[in-house]
């Protein structure tokens, strides 16, 4: 598919023809040499596409190789200094005296001069390279080109990588299952292990025996903590907390976390899951002795080394052997997406492919993503009769995790490469990491889509590939995490040039361009020094807290800088210097204050500021920065936005915006035709104006509009007068019809607008997601019943709501009608008014009949009833899908009845229930500090029973009594969720 050096070398050749046609360029003594470069460049699309891997297995060619990588960094640079420079020579000049002309013609001439050396240098080593016939393919003149495919956003489909792993995992997870529970009823603590190389499947095993029933039932505490080798001890530990149930947010010192951990498991039986540890010492060393407070505590240790095991004085270890063919065979058929009817064709040269994948879980998964791609039996014969082996790379990265990486197109190669440079079990977010990728340039410009649209569509394909796996709560796929093993494979692959820096000591490279710090690393390495860097990346690290106030001068490459969650305070002035930076991510930093020189950042397209909560003003010169795209000011102390936001004609995300005196006016919108997300805040001091401001903007996906409405305790006051003209405001934000998602929060009319209420199927007939928070006024809510794609609804404190009837459902999708086809999660909360729920039409036809049950709602699975205090009864009749429910503050609730679908009920602070009635498929109920529940029928497949505060838990339980099989029963008054990881959604 191609080398890294293809994508740049099409990228740089690109540049260049640009640049020889600037007349600006041209009248530089450079324009020789750039014309030089480029027909240098042209020999190097023809450098043979096994390139990168005889570089791994000869040391004279990887010496080629690597000059040629860094040269490659040189052009970059050297392209994109000389495009800046010619982009600044057509700004309009500001008043300026003689001598300042004079000082700018003389640092104008100093720049040519410099260039030209620079060009010249880079032209020499490049005809040095060139002397390496070999490596050169003078037939290999023209290439496919990756053409990326779009697919439907809507789509979704489960991820549920725990039924994919082959039948024989059920007898491994029956066994230590057997073993684990023995050891409970013996009252014996418990180290357990499953060792196994990388890429096994200990982890997928892990899962099944933390998520088996019998487990469930018998700890009181579940907790799984991922042991990544730069772990942050006080990290490990809240994230233990949060698993048992109690926070932990303004506690940052082990001294204070440990006693906390203590408190929270003391007494109580708890199964802790350690996955993927390298040291024992996170055991032995720091999470041992508050476990031993715990009544009961049984350990499941994954890892690759016996030696860990054995430290741990584990009691049984698992070995995990390699995936029998047969099923190696189906997982491959499974995950490479082929026709069902075709499956028998590709059956033979299927197995041999396994066979080769040495019944490796993640390797037959990741081949299945090259396989994806191809569609002839054909085609998987090639793969299978490639090149598998390269005795340059590490065992456990051959093979056929090389062979995933070297069939990817250029440009997603270096996508790929990127995310292993982001800490270990990083969420990775498509919206941001499209971001990252656009700055660093790696997304190829093609068809009508925008440059984010083409890196969202990278994510995805690598998503497709299996060389991202996908969160399982986003199905949209929209945060994904890495494997342990791509992610070394990545490291590897850029290891002359790209370091990821744990905490422990990491060797400095000489030409380093991209740079990732932990947040376990307790001392920040000089930077100075880095001169060639072009990325620096630091998460949540607190140890960082200051810079150089010339560092950036040192740094002039620098094109990606993330200081997010650090506690550095100020930015110095030399951050200007940084001519070719395109991303700035200084999110829920402590900075209170933006550096004057951020008006210079001329290639500036990325800013985010969200959540930094001191800082009170921007820069007048940040609205002179044209090239923005991205600018988040949510969650800061800013009471000022500068007029100028019309000037962003690139912006494609524009968040935290608001109407403030002589700033920025909402008709600014109407100049930016590419808004694709964008959240407007105070929007009650917003003046409405004679024109649809959002007319222009047919690509926009995501919507928030949001009013200042207090809690829900003291809600803000607001005029008559004041809430027609808010009223007005929202009237003239009409979306287009291309709306994925809206957030209306903080509405203060009376009715919701127009454009909300009539005609939604045709409307927003793609919108997926409906959140309407604090529409305190509102008495009726829109017919979202009719939205075609509906998939998420959220009803949050409309206080003035007191009943929801049948104008919910509109006039429904389709005919025969079917109200809210799609919708899947359904949130009602804080509805402080709300006395009645019934969604019938009113045509008694429909109910007898029973049509009406088969069209209400029919893919609902999740509903949260969450404060509702005037609540009386549910419209459980109709609710005959739903599977998993919450309700918790519903005070005048007596009775959850009639729910034939759902296994799953969690009630909590209902004062009045009494009944639980008519659930046939229950298996888990949740009940805590319920005070008059005592009643339960027709509950027959009811498993397990927590109650907690509720006095009646005896007379509940005996009405359980007559159950054939049996019903597992916990009763406790201690205040503390019992099984604090199960949620709505878990």
């Amino acid at each position: 598919m191609g080398t890294i050096l293809d994508a740049l070398t099409l990228k740089f050749l690109t540049k260049l023809g640009q640049l020889i046609e600037d007349e600006v360029v041209m009248t530089l003594s450079v324009k020789k040499d750039i014309k030089r470069l480029k027909k240098n460049l042209e020999h190097f699309t023809a450098v043979r596409e096994d390139a990168e891997a005889l570089a791994m297995e000869d040391r004279r060619i990887e010496a080629w190789w690597k000059n040629m990588s860094d040269v490659m960094f040189d052009v970059d640079v050297i392209i994109d200094l000389v495009m800046v420079h010619s982009h600044k020579l057509l700004l309009p000049p500001r008043s300026i005296c003689y001598n300042q002309s004079m000082v700018s013609c003389f640092g104008n001439f100093s720049f040519d001069h410099k260039m030209a050396r620079r060009i010249k240098d880079i032209n020499e080593k490049l005809d040095e390279i060139k002397m390496n016939t070999e490596m050169f393919s003078l037939g290999r003149t023209s290439r496919q080109q990756f053409q990326i495919t779009t697919v439907d956003r809507n789509e979704t489909s489960p991820i549920d990588e725990l039924e994919v792993v082959g039948k024989q995992i059920k007898q491994s997870v029956d066994d230590m299952v057997e073993i684990i529970v023995s050891s409970f009823h013996e009252n014996r603590a418990s180290v357990l292990g499953i060792q196994g190389m990388g890429g096994i499947g200990k982890t997928t095993l892990a899962q099944k025996i933390y998520n088996e029933q019998v487990i469930r039932e018998e700890f009181q505490v579940h907790i799984w903590l991922c042991i990544s080798q730069s772990y942050t001890e006080t990290g490990l530990i809240k994230q233990a907390i949060r698993m048992a149930g109690e926070k932990c947010d303004q506690l940052e010192t082990k001294t204070e976390l440990l006693p906390l951990l203590v408190d929270t498991i003391k007494g109580k039986s708890v199964f802790l899951v350690l996955d993927d540890v390298w040291k024992s010492d996170v055991w032995i060393d720091l999470l041992l002795s508050p476990f031993m407070r715990a009544s009961h505590f049984h350990v499941l240790v994954t890892t690759r080394n016996l030696d860990v095991l054995a430290e741990m004085h584990a009691t049984y270890t698992h070995q995990v052997n390699t995936m029998n063919y047969d099923d190696g065979l189906e997982l491959l058929m499974k995950k490479s997406s082929q026709p069902y009817e075709q499956i028998s064709e590709f059956k033979n040269v299927g197995y041999e492919i396994v066979k080769k994948c040495d019944g490796l879980p993640l390797a037959i998964k990741v081949v299945a993503g090259v396989l994806s791609t191809k569609r002839t039996t054909a085609e998987w014969k090639s793969i299978r009769d490639s090149k598998w082996s390269i005795h340059g790379l590490p065992k456990e990265l051959g093979g056929p995790l090389y062979l995933s990486y070297s069939n990817l197109p250029p440009e997603l190669k270096q996508c790929f490469l990127w995310c292993a440079l982001l800490p270990p079990n990083f969420g990775i977010h498509r919206d941001a990491v499209a971001y990252w990728w656009v700055a660093e340039g790696f997304v190829r410009k093609e068809h009508e889509l925008s440059m984010h649209e083409i890196a969202e569509e990278y994510y995805l394909e690598l998503i497709r590939r299996n060389l991202l796996q996908p969160v399982p709560e986003f199905v949209d796929k929209g945060v994904s995490t890495m494997h342990d093993l791509l992610r070394s494979l990545g490291q590897f692959l850029t290891k002359d040039h790209s370091l990821f820096m744990n905490g422990q000591s990491n060797g400095a490279l000489s030409n380093m361009r991209r740079l990732g710090i932990s947040d376990a690393v307790e001392e920040i390495p000089s930077l100075e020094e880095h001169k060639c860097l072009r990325s620096l990346l630091l998460f949540n690290n607190k140890n960082f807290k200051s810079v150089h106030r010339d560092i950036f001068r040192k740094l002039e490459h620098i094109r990606v800088l993330v200081f997010s969650g650090t506690s550095i305070q100020n930015i110095p002035e030399s951050l200007g210097s940084l001519v070719l930076l395109r991303l700035l991510d200084l999110s829920y930093t402590e900075i209170s204050k933006l550096p004057d020189s951020t008006g210079s950042l001329i290639s500036l397209e990325y800013l985010s500021l969200l959540g930094c909560h001191q800082l009170d003003s921007l820069p007048a010169g940040l609205m002179r920065l044209s090239n923005i795209s991205f600018l988040q000011l949510e969650q800061t102390a800013i009471d000022h936005v500068p007029e100028g936001i019309a000037n962003f004609q690139q912006l494609y995300n524009l968040k935290g915006v608001f109407e403030s005196g002589t700033g920025f006016r909402l008709d600014e919108l109407r100049c930016l035709p590419n808004i694709q997300r964008l959240w407007i805040e105070k929007l009650e001091k917003a003046a409405p104006g004679g024109d649809l401001v959002l007319k222009n903007s047919h690509n926009l996906r995501e919507l928030g509009l949001c009013c200042t409405v207090a809690s829900t305790e003291e809600r803000t006051q607001y005029q008559t007068d004041e809430v027609e003209r808010i009223q007005q405001v929202y009237d003239m934000l009409i979306p287009s019809p291309s709306l994925v998602y809206i957030f209306l929060d903080g509405f203060l009319g009376i009715r919701f607008p127009e454009w909300l209420c009539s005609e939604l199927d045709l409307n927003m007939p793609n919108l997926c997601h409906m959140h309407l928070n604090e529409c305190i006024s509102c008495t009726k809510l829109p017919p979202a019943g009719q939205m075609p794609q509906l998939q998420v609804l959220q009803i949050k404190g409309a206080d003035a709501l007191e009943a929801i009837g049948s104008e919910l459902l509109g006039k429904g999708v389709g005919s025969p009608a079917v109200f809210f086809p799609e919708l899947e999660l359904l949130h009602i909360i804080g509805m402080c008014s709300l006395h009645s729920w019934s969604l019938d039409t009113g045509n008694p036809c429909d109910i007898m009949e029973g049509k009406f049950h088969q069209s209400l709602m029919p893919k609902l699975q999740r509903l949260l009833l969450l404060d509702c205090p005037k609540l009386r009864v549910l419209p459980s009749d109709l609710l005959i899908n739903l599977t998993r429910i919450h309700i918790e503050g519903a005070h005048k609730l007596k009775e959850v009845v009639d729910l034939p679908a759902v296994v799953w009920v969690k009630v909590k602070n209902n004062t009045r229930l009494r009944k639980i009635s008519n659930l046939g498929k229950l298996q888990d109920l949740f009940a805590q500090d319920c005070p008059m529940l005592e009643q339960a029928e027709k509950v027959c497949s009811l498993k397990r029973v927590y109650m907690i505060d509720c006095p009646h838990a005896v007379e509940f339980s005996n009405c359980l009594a007559g159950n054939k099989q049996g019903v597992l029963i916990h009763v406790a008054v201690d205040g503390h969720n019992i099984f604090p990881d199960e949620t709505l959604y878990n």
